[in-house]
């Protein structure tokens, strides 16, 4: 990724086109209800796994790129891929969430809600220390952790001070006239309060998960540097330590929601006031020099076995260029890219390069104030035009994975009948039915349409992309011009719905919400969707939080967005490792946690 580049305030604009507080990732893991079914069994399977570990040779010191500007080490701050990734090995979440958007127990390591869905009861992990191998994690830890997450979006995350009847039920002395509720004479919180409360909470998360608002800044193609846990300034009710091994959670509403919030990485209070990155996970830190390298070593005392590489190196690279040089003449061992020429750096006996899927989404977007756009049989008929596979193999050079819909086709709740494939005999027929020629000589109404697109020479293959989705269209009788605009006047364009179609790129995150895209008032809702049935779904999958209820109503919601194309969604892109060919075990990783099976990796160096 070329995150050092773009981590400027062109992300506080565009959450947008890149933003995305949903990883259509949703989750469930296990039994939702009452956390994971063989929670229970992981002691004994991290003990398995470390004894398989201790049996394996150690392999052979991993170096690996750093950004070449490493200031903070704070984990909820980073925003660079590289510095992300390089973290992972440090500090690990309260609650895991898995390459298919599935959370799952790290040092939590059991949940349970109650009937209402907002409540959960955690349980804290037993017999896990810090890397300075004395500190031992406790749930004080992970309540300290969730609080300075809420720090750094202005939230407090506070569990509520008991209020004490008046055991006579009279009038406070102190209270000013007129105050007193007949039906609430003890002055405690009432309905009404508790909806003014949720309402203003609301607005404050949607101001602070909309970073583009107010803002005069440009905007940015890659992850922005606002705090991704903004969202959930208005779903965090309180969290609170019950016992040292017991965490409670109080959401404002149900669903799984809980659980995204909970994939925080922990820290200990006093190592992290202390200035020491200190943390639960694989790797320690040994010693480290912003200007030539960190040295990770083996955390002999972590949970989850010891992992068969000794040493981990981290030197600082810019830019993908460099890095790439620098593994290809064996400087680094591994590196992650976003360039789409990845593949030309396997060399057989020497590299390997494994593409893994990102979070980066790509779409058409209908502005459905047009008259025509606004006829859902046209939409229909230029979703079915479009070749997404052919796209991706000539644009991107094989980097995606088809996506008719913001819903990621490796999420564990996704519906694959809801798939959507080029059909130009349904395409042709849905446009004839509407009264438009399925053809350039045909009889009808000819369809024109503009596709607006930024100029990013950078981001260069969204250009393209819009030209070969002009070539495809035209094969159905529709005309398209595409229109390059530079970055501040396609935003403005968008934010005034001032297009016909759009060329967009979001960055969705690993909440499942995609209220933002789709609802009334959304802060990318930039189309104009107004739809009540595609709110209510969006609502309900949100709320969910059992298993079969978030298959069921994500199905509903995959139907819903497929019949009534409000999105006509084209590809999430892929990135690629780079890496030495002596190094297995890595499998398929997903975007910010390509260590996540660190433990299993293997490197025989020579």
């Amino acid at each position: 990724m070329k995150n050092t580049r773009n981590c400027t305030s062109w992300g506080k604009k565009l959450a947008a086109l890149l933003l995305a507080c949903a990883t259509l990732a949703l989750c469930a893991c296990g039994n939702l209800l009452g956390g994971p079914q063989d929670s229970a069994e992981a002691p004994a399977s991290a003990s398995s796994s470390a004894s398989a570990a201790t049996e394996k040779q150690a392999g052979g010191d991993l170096f690996i790129a750093m950004p070449a500007d490493t200031g903070s080490l704070d984990p909820l701050t980073a925003a660079d891929e590289d510095l992300v990734n390089l973290l992972t090995l440090i500090y690990e979440p309260a609650v895991r969430v898995n390459a298919n958007g599935q959370p799952e127990p790290c040092l939590i390591e059991s949940w349970e809600a109650d009937e209402s869905g907002r409540v959960y009861t955690f349980k804290v992990r037993q017999d896990v220390f810090f890397a300075d191998g004395s500190t031992p994690l406790t749930a004080e830890d992970i309540v300290y952790s969730a609080k300075q997450v809420g720090a750094l979006t202005g939230a407090q995350f506070d569990a509520p001070v008991p209020v004490e009847p008046n055991p006579e039920g009279t009038q406070d002395p102190n209270a000013q006239e007129g105050t007193q509720d007949p039906d609430n004479p003890e002055g405690t919180p009432g309905a009404d309060s508790s909806t003014e409360a949720s309402s203003s909470a609301e607005t404050s998360q949607t101001e602070s998960s909309d970073p583009g608002a107010g803002s005069t800044e440009s905007p940015t193609i890659e992850i922005p540097q606002t705090n991704r846990y903004a969202q959930y300034n208005s779903l965090v009710e309180s969290i609170e330590v019950v016992d040292s091994a017991t965490v409670k959670l109080t959401m404002t509403k149900p669903g799984v929601e809980a659980l995204y919030f909970m994939s925080f990485p922990v820290m200990n209070e006093a190592l992290h006031a202390g200035g020491q990155t200190v943390g639960t996970g694989p790797y320690r830190i040994e010693s480290f020099d912003a200007s030539t390298e960190m040295v990770l070593t083996a955390n002999g005392a972590w949970w989850n076995g010891q992992p068969n590489i000794p040493t981990i190196v981290a030197r600082p690279m810019t830019g993908s260029t460099a890095k790439l040089e620098a593994v290809s003449t064996s400087i680094l061992d591994f590196i992650t890219t976003d360039v789409l020429y990845a593949g030309k750096y396997k060399i057989a006996g020497k590299t390997q390069v494994i593409d893994y899927m990102t979070n980066y989404y790509d779409c058409l977007l209908p502005n459905l104030g047009n008259s025509t756009l606004g006829i859902t049989e046209v939409r229909q008929a230029i979703s079915y035009a479009i070749d997404r596979r052919e796209l991706i193999s000539t644009v991107l050079m094989g980097h995606g994975v088809p996506a008719n819909m913001p819903i990621s086709p490796d999420f564990y709740a996704y519906d694959s009948k809801y798939n959507q494939d080029e059909d130009l005999k349904t395409a042709r027929a849905l446009l004839e039915s509407a009264g438009y020629r399925s053809s350039m000589d045909g009889t009808g109404n000819a369809l024109r349409f503009t596709i607006i697109v930024p100029d990013d020479r950078e981001m260069s293959y969204r250009i393209e992309a819009a030209k070969a989705i002009k070539k495809q269209l035209e094969g159905v009788g529709i005309e398209i011009t595409v229109e390059e605009l530079n970055q501040q006047e396609y935003y403005d364009r968008l934010q005034a719905k001032n297009f016909e179609l759009a060329l967009c790129s979001f960055y969705l995150d690993e909440d499942p919400d995609i209220s933002f895209l789709f609802n009334p008032g959304g802060s990318a809702n930039y189309g104009g969707v107004d739809n009540a049935e595609i709110t209510a779904a969006i609502d309900a999958a949100r709320n969910a939080f059992t298993e079969e209820a978030i298959k069921t109503n994500y199905s509903e919601l995959q139907r819903l967005l497929t019949e009534r194309v409000p999105q006509i969604g084209l590809y999430y892109r892929m990135n690629s490792i780079v890496c030495s060919e002596l190094l297995t075990g890595v499998g398929s990783p997903r975007q910010g946690e390509v260590f996540a099976q660190v433990n299993e990796w293997y490197y025989k160096k020579s």
